[in-house]
């Protein structure tokens, strides 16, 4: 009986997929500390990085019920299409995550509950329609990824300090899910799904994912050249953030198989959590 409840306990964590989920709460967690340093080891500081992780985790849970079909082809090895969570208690769990993530905001102000509630709304539109539709989706995504950072600075009671990390995940975070995309071309295809790759190409979409990856760059160098953040900032920013892009840039243009999709895709992600690093590090 208590191994049968691990599982089963194991794969309701699986389905959250932990990894974006630690980084989202690092990341929240770390906008905090960027609004106000005072707010580093308050209990409602956790409690708000936990619960903006739990609404993304329970956007997860939403986008694979959403999913299920297209996830057999694409995503089989996921929890809903493996068999081993059903679509029904899939909806449940959803629904129990976002009211979890809700109670723990209550000694937060409203602008936070706003945001929270606008997130909750327009994940689940994401994940019911809008992702199909042809970059809406992908912006979506990314748009939702840069939110993650204004909550954190409301929370902390200064948006102001967030806006540059904000505007850095978004636009790492729309690259990552144009790659991705153009990785379940083959798989959406047959779904009669249309998203980007589909539409344009793949070669048009990665292009623009390349495009997009360009532009960071250059704006990531903007804080420094103009002394919002010190020296700090600027070589991990070189160094440890922009070699990985460049590098995923040419991978790709080298090796565009799905499976090299799928690793850039990851190393992406990771190259965020080294941003905000930076960002972090680097304030004056």
């Amino acid at each position: 009986m208590p191994s049968n409840f691990i599982l089963r306990f194991a794969v309701y964590l699986k389905i959250l997929r932990l990894t974006n989920f630690v980084i989202a709460f690092a990341s929240i967690y770390f906008a905090v500390l960027i609004a106000n340093e005072d707010l580093a080891f308050q209990l409602n500081t956790f409690f708000a990085a936990l619960s903006g992780a739990v609404i993304g985790g329970a956007g997860m849970v939403i986008n694979d019920y959403f999913d299920f079909e297209i996830d057999k082809l694409n995503r089989p090895e996921r929890p809903i299409p493996a068999g081993l969570i059903s679509k029904n208690n899939a909806l449940k769990y959803y629904i129990i995550l976002n009211a979890i993530a809700f109670i723990m905001l209550y000694k937060t102000g409203v602008i936070v509950y706003v945001i929270a509630l606008c997130s909750m709304v327009l994940i689940f539109f994401y994940s019911f329609k809008l992702k199909r539709l042809p970059l809406v989706g992908n912006l979506c995504v990314a748009l939702m990824t840069g939110i993650a950072f204004i909550f954190g600075g409301a929370v902390g009671g200064n948006i102001q300090n967030l806006i540059i990390p904000a505007v850095f995940a978004f636009l790492i975070n729309l690259a990552r899910e144009i790659i991705k995309a153009t990785e379940d071309l083959e798989g959406d295809k047959q779904f009669h799904l249309r998203t980007f790759p589909i539409v344009f190409g793949d070669k048009i979409a990665l292009k623009l994912a390349f495009s997009i990856l360009i532009l960071l760059m250059f704006f990531t160098l903007l804080p420094y050249i103009f002394k919002i953040y010190s020296l700090t900032y600027f070589l991990i920013i070189v160094f440890g953030v922009n070699a990985v892009i460049i590098y995923s840039i040419l991978s790709l243009q080298s090796d565009s198989s799905k499976s090299n999709l799928r690793r850039i895709g990851n190393l992406i992600k990771y190259d965020m959590a080294i941003g905000l690093l930076a960002i972090y590090l680097g304030i004056k």
